[in-house]
C-alpha cells in the first residue's frame, strides 16, 4: 500500500492521523481542541479577592491570585469546554513574563493554557494568553471601608432603664454571631451602632442576617415585633428593586414565674405564649393580657422569677 502524506508538513501518515490529507500536528493546528483570545483583562478586589470580567463580582473560592485567574479563565473563557466535559485542562504560568506594580501587585503575566482530550490523551492543543490585572476594591469591601453602609435595621427596645442588661445580653449575642456568619461571607456585617433612650439600633449590611437574627431572638425570647420597608433604589444586575428594612423588637418586661402587681393584685405570671401573657391569681383564677398591654398601661414586678 503507498504511503500517504501530509498535505501541509510533507510527514507520512499513520492510522493515528485524523483526516485523509493531514497528520494529527497539523490537523490540530488547523482545528485546535479550544480556543482563547490573545488577551484577558480581569479586576480582582485588593481586600477580599473577589473578580470580576465586567460589572458583576464573583467569590473567588482561595484568596490566592494564580488560583484567582485561574477560575476566571475556567469561568469566563473556557466554560462551554468545561461543559461539554471532554477537554481536560492544565494551567501553567510563565514566570519570567511576571511584572509587578510599584505596591508589589502582580499586574500582568503570560499563561499557558494546554487542554486534553479525555478519550485519546495523545491529543491536546496548547494556547498562551496574556494576562492583565487590574486592582479595585469590590462593592462589599468599599461599603466595608467608608462603614456607612447599610440595607436593614434592627430596633432593640425595653421599656425602661431597668431592663438594660437584657439588651446587653442580646446585644453580645448578636455582635458574636455575625462575626461568625462574616468569616464564612463577609457581605453580612454591622456597620454601625447606635445607642436609643430605651435601647440600641443596629445597622445591618443585608436583609438576610436581618432575618436570621430575628428567627433566633424568636426561639429565645418574648417581644412585640413590627416591620416596615423602604424602597432605597434597585439592583441593576439582578433587575429587582432593593428595599431597607426596619425591623422594631420591642423585649417583654416579664418572664415566666415573675409575681406583677396590677390594679393592687399580685398576679404570677404562669405562662408565656406567642402573643399573649397567661396570669394566676391568688384565688388560682387566671386572666390573659396580650403582650402591648405591658408597654401600655401600668403595672409592677412585686418580685422577679427565682433563678435556678
Amino acid at each position: 500500500m503507498p504511503h500517504r502524506f501530509c498535505a501541509v508538513c510533507g510527514k507520512v501518515l499513520d492510522n493515528n492521523a485524523p483526516h485523509f490529507s493531514m497528520c494529527l500536528g497539523c490537523y490540530l493546528k488547523e482545528h485546535p481542541l479550544f480556543e482563547l483570545p490573545e488577551y484577558f483583562t480581569l479586576k480582582v478586589c485588593i481586600d477580599c479577592g473577589n473578580y470580576s470580567k465586567k460589572e458583576e463580582w464573583f467569590a473567588s473560592e482561595e484568596n490566592d491570585i494564580f488560583l484567582i485567574i485561574q477560575e476566571a479563565i475556567k469561568n469566563h473563557l473556557l466554560k462551554y469546554y468545561l461543559k461539554k466535559g471532554i477537554i481536560d485542562f492544565i494551567f501553567s504560568f510563565d514566570e519570567n513574563s511576571f511584572t509587578y506594580s510599584s505596591r508589589d501587585l502582580l499586574n500582568s503575566l503570560e499563561l499557558n493554557v494546554i487542554g486534553i482530550l479525555k478519550e485519546d490523551v495523545k491529543i491536546s492543543s496548547q494556547q498562551k494568553i496574556k494576562v492583565k490585572i487590574n486592582y479595585e476594591l469590590c462593592k462589599n469591601c468599599s461599603n466595608l471601608r467608608g462603614g456607612t453602609y447599610f440595607l436593614s435595621i434592627i430596633q432593640l427596645r425595653v421599656k425602661d432603664e431597668s431592663k438594660f442588661d437584657l439588651i446587653k445580653e442580646i446585644l453580645d449575642f448578636i455582635q458574636s454571631y455575625v462575626e461568625k456568619v462574616f468569616q464564612k461571607d463577609n457581605k453580612h456585617y454591622i456597620s454601625k451602632i447606635e445607642d436609643q433612650k430605651n435601647g440600641v439600633d443596629l445597622f445591618l449590611s443585608t436583609n438576610e442576617i436581618m432575618n436570621r437574627i430575628v428567627s433566633y431572638l424568636k426561639s429565645e425570647y418574648h417581644f412585640i415585633l413590627k416591620r416596615s420597608k423602604k424602597l432605597v433604589g434597585r439592583d441593576i444586575q439582578k433587575g429587582r428593586n432593593l428595599y431597607r428594612l426596619k425591623t422594631l423588637i420591642k423585649l417583654l418586661p416579664i418572664k415566666k414565674n415573675d409575681i406583677i402587681l396590677i390594679n393592687k393584685q399580685n398576679l404570677v405570671v404562669e405562662n408565656i405564649t406567642k402573643n399573649k401573657v397567661i396570669l394566676r391569681k391568688e384565688d388560682n383564677t387566671k386572666i390573659t393580657k396580650d403582650f402591648s398591654y405591658f408597654f401600655n398601661e401600668y403595672f409592677s414586678l412585686t418580685r422577679p422569677r427565682e433563678e435556678s
